[in-house]
């Protein structure tokens, strides 16, 4: 048995976004048309999905998507908003080289892109994506229909679009258990609540009652400078069974292991104290100085799952559904020099110090809830309830200022985030004279948070006082803090705690068989600073033809800060930036917004970010083959929260030190300081082809396209203590961030050709350039587009196994080298590559069914 979640609105093979979106068959040439045509960035198109396999599951444009709408749903062809529909085999198939739901997502979404880190932040393991040129923080995650919880770790790294949030973690949902996954790229606070700025993704769990799949997937990173590194293997396994009379039981699992990719170069740094007279030590030209070791991390993780539901009779059915997730990761750091103050000779175990960032993460959710149909009104109630937490771990460092009797092994921190949610959701059609019934939906929503970073071991932050006794830093004291750890010191714990509650109406009607509108409301009330918020929504949609139809949105929306964006403070000793040359290691801290640190600083208390959203656009169905989908919007975003400039110098030193503070620092810290606007335009297409009465089998043609840009709009004052010293809030680097650092440009040109057994998957995909800005130039740093070519073969030896071989990034493409002078080594590609730096991937995989 499949219920409407599962079946309704999966995905038609070959289509990417609403219905069987298609262009014409020219799109064959212009496959290889635009490829060079596209060498400088213009717009490209989005995400398109390889088409599922010929015997799979189909729809049309009949098919039901219950996002977006309340009630009863409405079809894709129809839909009033722009919904992408990607089914589950599709999410396999995308998933060679990095088996998470995260990575498929990004080559087959319109608008998604994650935000690629291979650097030794704890972003290379829960990477920032988002939608429309949004952060993650952005957009709404749900699991058949009822919110996600986030992630306990908070993102740090200094370029991120949404510093110091923590969003949802999407990889800890088996890519197994997913039967489809309903995109809404539209602002839907309205509906569903905060953090609905740039979009909702609905996953929906597989609900079979009988049979299954497993499929194992091995391969490795192409060889690299004479480096073989990257080995990553997956299994996956998913069954359903009968439970009770009509129910369901479906359980799901997986199992991934990835290893080190590093691409890093050779620092030009002395590794080695010169002799007596000053010549070099001779081992410096023989010891291999290829010693930095962010990249790829290695990960060790599995996920189970399951989703179930029950008829009682009388129409009342009993349901739940949960995951549970382990991950261990290890993260590589930046070395540390036996010639620095930085290290304790007698420790070293080697050349260099070269520390390592182990976190211990464990993630669940469980869901469970009543629904039936009371006089008429259909009725939802549920509860939900989700936690993750992480051990953070330093080791094979050292806190140099204790001396030769510092532990190499840190315990640094522990952040923990629990969410509690209840919903009440009732809809009924009521007819009233029109050509459909009005659809009304109510319903409420309490939601409790509680965000808590713990200061583990005293001994990571501790000063010891150490001052090296003698050789050639005699004298001089030694660093304080763990090498290469995120130092949460006593004062930066934080446990923050926060209720929600809202209240929703939602109607949507036809007003003639041409013309459907569509609106919504929403009270939230926070028992923190964020308030209390209101929100609307009006959409609408008209027919021109049966095969035309135009459609638009209005909305305005909230996200309230995250409690992490307000209670996560840290301090950490990393490469720092020097009239544009990556050279030595300093100590930075984020501030809390609130603190006594920030305050010092000019910062202040967080508030809820405010958009306003505009979409336009048409949805041209010419034949059952053949559909064509232009979506533009406009977001504008005030109070966004973002990172400040990262302050320091003489003049800021005086500062901290006239308030008891460390003045050797430098200090930053979220704050609602920015306006945007960011402007786009969605384009989607698919064409089928059956050439199977020539033998020649059946051909999908698939086109995904986005163009998006971020201005900001206002900047707001610069704190008088800073403004006296010639310091900005945002300096250029800091708004780059938000307007630079991600391409404009996507385009995604994907074909699938299904003949006999075989089936055939070829996906280009040219992301548009990048900048990067540093403190040397006012120019920006420019880092020219690439394309990355995935390619699969499989085929079928019976109709229960399949076997596929493919490469992602089958010619094996990095994005540019690096135009920042490096002498460590750390950053030998571009720092802010969409696409990372790993190069090409090659993997078999095995596909098994059965009953």
């Amino acid at each position: 048995m499949k219920s409407m979640h599962s079946r309704t609105a999966a995905f038609d093979a070959g289509r990417i976004g609403v219905g069987r979106r298609a262009l014409a068959p020219a799109l064959a040439l212009a496959f290889a048309a635009l490829r060079p045509a596209l060498a400088a960035d213009v717009p490209a198109a989005d995400a398109a999905a390889a088409p599922a396999p010929a015997d799979a599951d189909t729809t049309t444009l009949n098919d039901i998507v219950v996002t977006g709408t309340r009630g009863n749903g409405r079809t894709v062809a129809d839909s009033p908003v722009p919904i992408d529909v990607i089914e589950g085999a599709e999410l396999q198939k995308a998933n060679g080289a990095n088996a998470t739901l995260k990575t498929a997502l990004e080559k087959l979404a319109p608008s998604f892109i994650v935000n690629a880190r291979y650097n030794s932040s704890v972003s290379t393991v829960s990477t920032p994506a988002g939608l429309r040129g949004m952060s993650g923080a952005h957009v709404l995650v749900l699991v058949n229909g009822k919110r996600r919880h986030n992630s306990a770790l908070a993102t740090t790294a200094g370029d991120s679009q949404a510093s110091s949030a923590n969003p949802v973690d999407l990889d800890f949902i088996p890519v197994a258990a997913v039967d489809h996954i309903e995109i809404l790229r539209d602002g839907a606070a309205a509906q569903y609540g905060s953090d609905a700025i740039a979009g909702v993704i609905n996953v929906i769990l597989k609900s079979a009652d009988s049979a299954g799949t497993l499929s194992t997937t091995a391969g490795r990173r192409y060889r690299w400078n004479g480096i073989t590194d990257g080995d990553a293997e997956h299994v996956a396994g998913e069954h359903g069974f009968k439970l009770g009379d009509g129910g369901f039981l479906d359980l799901a699992a997986d199992v991934q292991h990835q290893d080190w990719t590093l691409r890093d170069g050779a620092s030009s740094q002395n590794f080695f104290f010169p002799l007596a007279g000053g010549a070099p030590d001779p081992r410096e030209s023989t010891v291999d100085k290829r010693a930095s070791r962010g990249g790829t991390p290695r990960i060790k993780a599995f996920n189970l799952e399951f989703n179930a539901e029950l008829p009682l009779g009388g129409g009342l059915s009993a349901y739940g559904f949960g995951t549970f997730g382990r991950r261990n990761a290890e993260l590589g750091q930046t070395y540390r020099l036996m010639t620095s103050v930085n290290v304790i000779p007698e420790l070293l175990e080697g050349v260099v110090l070269q520390p390592t960032t182990y976190l211990h993460e464990t993630d669940y959710q469980l869901a469970g809830g009543l629904k039936g149909d009371l006089s008429g009104w259909a009725w939802d109630l549920s509860t939900t309830y989700g936690r993750d937490k992480v051990d953070v771990y330093e080791k094979n460092t050292v806190n140099p200022s204790l001396g030769p009797a510092s532990p190499r092994d840190f315990a640094t921190y522990t952040p923990v985030f629990d969410q509690w949610t209840t919903n009440l959701d009732v809809t009924r059609p009521f007819e009233i004279g029109l050509a459909q019934p009005l659809q009304l939906s109510w319903g409420f929503e309490h939601r409790y948070e509680r965000y808590q970073v713990h200061a583990e071991d005293p001994l990571a932050y501790a000063n010891g006082g150490y001052v090296f006794p003698d050789g050639p830093l005699a004298g001089q004291p030694a660093a304080i803090g763990a090498q290469a750890a995120v130092l949460i010191l006593p004062e930066d714990a934080t446990d923050l705690d926060r209720n929600d509650e809202a209240a929703y109406v939602d109607a949507g009607v036809n007003l003639t068989e041409k013309w459907y509108v569509a609106t919504a409301a929403r009270f939230e009330h926070y028992d923190d600073s964020a308030g209390n918020t209101r929100s609307g929504k009006l959409t609408s949609r008209y027919d021109l033809t049966p095969e035309f139809a135009v459609r638009g949105t209005l909305s305005n929306g909230f996200r309230a800060p995250s409690l992490s964006q307000s209670g996560f403070a840290s301090g950490s000793q990393g490469p720092y930036i020097i009239d544009g040359v990556i050279a030595g290691i300093t100590t930075s801290r984020i501030a809390k917004p609130d603190s006594a640190l920030g305050r010092a600083l000019g910062a202040t208390p967080l508030k809820p970010e405010k958009s306003v959203n505009a979409s336009l656009g048409f949805t041209w169905q010419a034949t059952s083959d053949l559909s064509f989908d232009v979506d533009a919007y406009r977001i504008r975003l005030d109070d966004r929260i973002a990172r400040s400039t990262v302050f320091g110098g003489a003049g800021v030193s005086q500062i901290l030190a006239d308030n008891g503070f460390d003045p050797n620092q430098t200090v930053s810290y979220n704050t609602n300081g920015i306006d945007t606007l960011t402007r786009g335009v969605d384009v989607v297409g698919t064409y089928t082809q059956n050439l199977e009465s020539s033998g020649l089998g059946v051909l999908r043609w698939n086109l995904g396209f986005n163009w998006n840009e971020t201005t900001i709009e206002h900047v707001k004052a610069t704190p008088p203590e800073l403004a006296a010293l010639g310091l900005t809030l945002f300096d250029r680097i800091a708004q780059s961030y938000l307007t630079a650092a991600l391409p404009k440009t996507k385009l995604i040109l994907g074909t699938e050709w299904q003949l006999g057994k075989f089936d055939v998957t070829l996906r280009n995909t040219r992301y548009g350039s990048v900048k990067y800005l540093t403190s040397n130039t006012a120019d920006y740093l420019r880092y020219d587009a690439k394309w990355i070519t995935d390619l699969e073969v499989a085929y079928a030896f019976t109709p229960k196994f399949s076997l596929a071989i493919g490469a992602n990034d089958a010619f094996d493409v990095y994005p540019d080298r690096s135009r920042i002078p490096d002498v460590t080594g750390v950053q030998y590609y571009a720092p802010n590559s969409p696409f990372g730096n790993s190069g090409g991937f090659y993997y078999v995989r095995a596909n098994w069914t059965f009953d």
